[in-house]
């Protein structure tokens, strides 16, 4: 729309009147005031950049944490260097292969520390699924006493209150295991602790926390027969440590001490803003409904409900637990037991798949009377957050398989790929399994061996039973693939896999595939 000329007095063209305010359309505002705000936010909060978001993204993805390519900081340079430098174990990167004996590397040297000067700590590779850098230091006045109980956990530097509200209360050997991105400042907040518990210290990577293989860590070097697997944020009764001494002895005078046997410690969490833990049992029952089970909240009590809290609170002897997944109690076990499935990282179903394989292999579980654990509340710790992006990935690719593994394992199932039946061949057809290295063809593989690849024989071996037998399956064997390559071992997951579709993707046996060690059907 035009608009007249302004003119002035004298007829001339009068200069335009200048706004007093500058003003932004609505539009822009609406995309460039939040934007600016989430700026200055991030920068206050770095946790809150997309960048990070992003990175979590990434790390949650995975199924494995990568030390190989791990940032170690604080760790000397042996250190970093024996975990950037390291290559996967065995032949053409597959993992199957023993670590070397005495494979130790110098670590952090910490000067002006109440150790020493100049300590040097050693960190040894250990393997758990994948290679890890421990440095163990052993309390030096708590030895363990014949019959004793460990209290087993794992954590962060940040949760060291939480442990030294349990080392109130638990007067016996303690193994941690300590996941540590800087050595020497984590070293420093745990350090007075070092004359009463042992420390395990797994140099950190930047995956996923890896909270199974950290139990397992403070499994393997617990001195005792016997271990108590709690987490780091649960305090004890006072007499629990005596009370499981005194039951751990009972067993032994009866000849149970190797029998299937776990025992359960019921766990509590308080309501209110007085969150002290209970001295003893009397004085549980006296705080009435105010402490309860713990997770309690609907979709949750699952977990715990199965140690039948209202049975437990007038339970004079040991009562057994009518185990069904996902029941995931702390309990008091041999240290013999089965070990935490290293594929589980970070937050959710780490415990309850441990308690479905301890079932699966026949060990029962018994509540013990009079005896609780309770939880204490804290701040959530930084690794909890990465667990719940990609849920339906971690359960398809971990849970499910973890599963379908055990239930193989302790044959409390039958599978129908394992099911199958063939007529046999006769001794003049010669036929052996035989596996390959990667990027090796089936041909190959049996002319390796004077032989040849009999494809109309692949459904012999199409079997995670054979696989298994043929192959370290790190991270199980998984039946939801198909393809022409398999059955193979792909290094890329770890996992021996299956040939679902064998009709519609017919073995091959001229073909590879940079990631599978095949296996093949040979025979004269």
């Amino acid at each position: 729309m035009l608009r007249k000329p302004i003119l002035s007095k004298g007829g001339a063209r009068a200069p335009p009147r200048l706004r007093s305010r500058f003003s932004i359309p609505a539009p822009v505002a609406i995309v460039v005031i939040p934007l600016l705000v989430y700026v200055y936010l991030s920068c206050l909060f770095p946790s809150l950049s997309l960048w990070r978001w992003a990175s979590d993204m990434s790390l949650r993805r995975r199924d494995f944490v990568d030390t190989h390519a791990a940032d170690v900081q604080s760790l000397s340079a042996s250190a970093k260097e024996a975990l950037t430098s390291q290559k996967p174990l065995g032949p053409e990167g597959e993992k199957d292969a023993p670590l070397p004996p005495a494979a130790h590397v110098s670590g952090v040297a910490l000067n002006g520390s109440k150790f020493g000067a100049a300590t040097d700590m050693q960190f040894r590779l250990e393997w758990h699924g994948f290679q890890c850098l421990v440095h163990s230091s052993f309390a030096r006045q708590a030895a363990p006493l014949p019959g004793d109980v460990t209290w087993v956990t794992q954590m962060t530097a940040d949760r060291v209150t939480s442990l030294e509200q349990m080392l109130v209360r638990w007067k016996g050997p303690v193994s941690v295991a300590l996941y540590s991105q800087n050595v020497e400042s984590d070293i420093a907040v745990v350090a007075h602790l070092f004359d009463k518990v042992d420390f395990h210290i797994v140099g950190a990577s930047q995956g996923l926390y890896p909270v199974n293989t950290l139990r397992n860590v403070a499994i393997n070097n617990a001195r005792t027969d016997f271990v108590f697997l709690a987490d780091v944020d649960f305090v004890p009764d006072i007499q629990a440590y005596e009370g499981m001494k005194a039951h751990v002895a009972k067993l032994k005078a009866q000849g149970k001490e190797h029998d299937k046997a776990v025992w359960v410690l019921p766990a509590f969490e308080i309501d209110g803003t007085d969150q002290a833990v209970p001295l003893d049992f009397d004085a549980l029952i006296k705080m009435g409904s105010r402490i309860h089970q713990v997770h309690n909240d609907g979709g949750r009590e699952i977990a715990h409900k199965y140690s039948k809290y209202d049975k437990w609170r007038t339970a004079s002897e040991p009562y057994v637990a009518d185990y069904k997944f996902p029941y995931e109690p702390y309990i008091l076990a041999p240290r013999s037991i089965p070990r935490f499935d290293v594929r589980f990282f970070g937050y959710g179903n780490d415990k309850a798949s441990h308690n479905y394989e301890l079932n699966a292999a026949g060990f029962v579980f018994h509540v013990l009377p009079k005896h609780f654990v309770v939880h204490v509340r804290h701040r959530q710790g930084s690794w909890v957050h990465q667990t719940f992006l990609d849920p339906k990935e971690r359960l398809s690719r971990t849970l499910t398989t973890f599963l379908k593994d055990v239930d193989r394992r302790y044959s409390t199932k039958v599978f129908k790929d394992d099911a199958k039946s063939f007529p046999a061949l006769a001794p003049s057809a010669n036929f052996k399994i035989l596996g390959g290295a990667l990027k090796q063809s089936c041909v190959a593989v049996c002319a390796a061996a004077g032989l040849t690849c009999h494809e109309e024989w692949a459904e012999r071996v199409n079997s995670c039973k054979v696989l298994e037998a043929s192959f370290a399956c790190l991270q199980g064997c998984n039946d939801n693939f198909f393809g022409v390559d398999l059955p193979a071992y792909n290094s890329q997951r770890e996992q021996c896999l299956i040939n679902n579709a064998p009709a519609a993707h017919p073995f091959s046996c001229q073909i590879t595939y940079d990631f599978s060690r095949r296996l093949c059907p040979c025979g004269a």
